[in-house]
């Protein structure tokens, strides 16, 4: 055997061995990356509800694909399609903005359950209205009463009086065009949340549409909207707009934000969360809140009101308190929406706590054993999944028109993890394991909402300190435009308004400036690159959209390295060979320079 294929040998021993050490490597930063990897490929997960969340869902499905090979079927469709699918066991997790004590839904669960928050935000009033002078109206002010009398066909002209009253920066440009109001067709959490909201507001107009129209019962809040029956004998002068059609019914949020946003659809307004004005580059009207002020439904805004919020033992959340939060610019009419997952009884109680209940007087009880059916592998992915949102997913969601989740919520739906067959409760949430920004910093968090048995929370929870405002919370807000509208949101209605003031107005102190935090949109923002990360987004973000986060940053950077210990070794390898083939075979002979040359 000659010495130049014993190198040869050598040369592809080197070679494999080059080839596993890479493979190994690529493991090992795969598990880093993603934590414990699953036995095999990752279960199909079916999941469906709310599209009050779903513009974030979407999202976390398409990265959680990408960066972790989850496989998530999701479907938009509304709270309580979720919940009767999830109390028929027909998906593995659900997706709502009201709990089943709502008593809204037809089937409950007869497995163990329990509610992780997964993602705030506010009901907003999109609307494409054009003034006389032709031009779209951006700057629009709305309070409770008129909300009701708009949405229940009381109140049918863009000119009246009593919107005027509260406009008067615009009321001689106010058209005498038909109002079309849009209300959501299917049964909803937005229906639920705007009726709740109307009614924590002593709104006689909703309490008298529903005994007029014999719809609901008159008084609660209802996930259908009330319309009237057809043996309704209603006060058509009252109810002009129904008497005269002008309401348009449209199931699910992307529905009744198409319509709006039509060319065709002048005169129209609806109400969907914040993210789905954003999508269309349309504005939101600015709500009249508790401390008499009017507000967007900004991130900030939103995270303020929710500071009043109170979530009980199985964080169902209980929002009277934030619907008169009197923080100037707190967001009346902001909500958590939740992931309904399966619970494990026994892991529960190993965590003093314990899975949710049905409410009293309905079909359907508890196992009454110790332990749920949801395979460990499901819980797993489940689990990577919820993690996941509750971290780096809330990474954009100030940007999509959302706010994210406040740490003692991540902490809560850790916790909720650590209650799935096959979950591994992760360690406490910091900034170098959860790049949440308000866990991380990136953004100051406004305060923290009241969760039973949790010390702290409520208006003075925050992690900021201004001299604006009551209770050291940020001060101003005022009556920004919408997006695609100009002035700004959550400091003066002035589209003029100087930085100095709207800094003031946010509750942006020396100190925090000091700090590298600027204020962008009314929001307090680190200086990172404000024009990327807080940009208004005009289209749904896609997964795609991972590439250019910090987060995803990281995965390229480990994906880099994993490549390069995939490939060196192996190249290194040949690169060998070669030298030892040469020197075994000696250089090769230059050929003779044929005759006559």
């Amino acid at each position: 055997m000659s010495m130049a294929s014993s190198a040869s040998r050598r040369a592809r021993r080197v070679r494999a061995w080059g080839v596993r050490a890479g493979a190994a490597v690529a493991i090992a930063s795969a598990t880093l990356v993603a934590g414990a990897l699953p036995a095999g490929a990752s279960p199909t997960m079916q999941t469906t509800g709310s599209s009050f969340a779903s513009v974030a869902i979407t999202q976390w499905v398409g990265q959680s694909s990408t960066l972790f090979g989850l496989n998530i079927n999701w479907q938009v469709s509304s709270s309580v399609i979720g919940l009767n699918n999830f109390g028929q066991s027909q998906i593995d997790f659900a997706a709502s903005d009201i709990p089943y004590s709502a008593q809204q839904s037809q089937y409950y669960p007869t497995q163990p359950y329990q509610y992780l928050p997964d993602v705030a935000g506010g009901l907003a009033f999109m609307f494409n209205v054009n003034g006389n002078d032709g031009q779209r109206i951006t700057n629009l002010n709305l309070t409770p009463s008129l909300i009701g009398q708009i949405f229940l066909g009381e109140i049918t002209k863009w000119n009246d009086g009593a919107i005027a009253a509260v406009n008067p920066a615009i009321a001689p440009n106010l058209p005498g065009s038909n109002i079309i109001p849009v209300y959501r067709a299917d049964a909803s959490g937005e229906n639920y949340l705007l009726s709740d909201y109307l009614l924590s507001q002593d709104n006689a107009d909703i309490v008298g549409a529903q005994n007029a129209f014999q719809s609901g019962n008159p008084g609660l809040p209802t996930a259908s909207w009330p319309v009237p029956a057809s043996s309704a004998k209603y006060d058509i002068n009252k109810y002009k707009g129904w008497n005269a059609g002008y309401p348009v019914g449209e199931a699910g949020s992307d529905n009744a934000a198409n319509y709006v946003s039509a060319l065709s659809s002048l005169g129209s307004i609806t109400y969907v969360e914040t993210a789905f004005a954003k999508e269309h580059g349309f504005p939101v009207a600015n709500l009249h809140n508790a401390s008499g002020g009017y507000v967007q439904p900004s991130s900030l805004n939103v995270a303020t009101a929710l500071e009043a919020a109170l979530l009980h033992a199985d964080l169902t959340q209980d929002l009277s308190k934030v619907y008169v939060n009197p923080l100037p610019n707190a967001y009346p009419l902001s909500a958590y929406s939740y992931l309904v997952a399966p619970c494990s009884p026994s892991l529960a109680a190993a965590q003093q706590s314990a899975c949710a209940a049905n409410p009293t007087g309905v079909p359907g009880s508890h196992p009454t054993g110790p332990t749920s059916s949801f395979p460990a592998q499901k819980g797993q992915a489940l689990g990577q999944f919820a993690g996941f949102l509750a971290c780096a997913g809330q990474s954009k969601m100030a940007q999509l028109g959302y706010s994210p989740l406040p740490p003692v919520l991540v902490q809560e739906d850790f916790n909720a993890i650590g209650r799935l067959n096959g979950g591994q409760q992760p360690a406490p949430p910091t900034a170098a394991n959860c790049k949440n920004p308000y866990v991380d910093g990136e953004i100051p968090l406004p305060g923290s909402p009241v969760v039973a048995g949790v010390t702290g929370g409520g208006l003075n929870s925050g992690g900021t300190t201004t001299t604006t405002g009551p209770g050291g919370r940020p001060g101003g807000s005022g009556s920004g435009s919408g997006p695609g509208g100009s002035g700004t949101s959550g400091g003066s209605s002035s589209s003029g308004t100087s930085f100095a003031s709207a800094a003031a107005a946010a509750g942006l102190t020396p100190e925090l400036a000091a700090e590298g935090y600027t204020v962008v949109n009314g929001q307090i923002v680190r200086k990172l690159d404000p024009s990327k990360q807080y940009q208004r987004a005009n289209q749904l973000v896609s997964a795609t959209d991972a590439v250019a986060s910090p987060v995803a940053g990281m995965y390229i950077g480990w994906a880099l390295l994993v490549l390069g210990a995939i490939l060196l070794p192996p190249l290194i390898a040949m690169r060998l060979a070669r030298r030892r083939a040469a020197a075994v075979d000696g250089p090769v002979p230059t050929p003779d320079p044929p005759t006559g040359a």
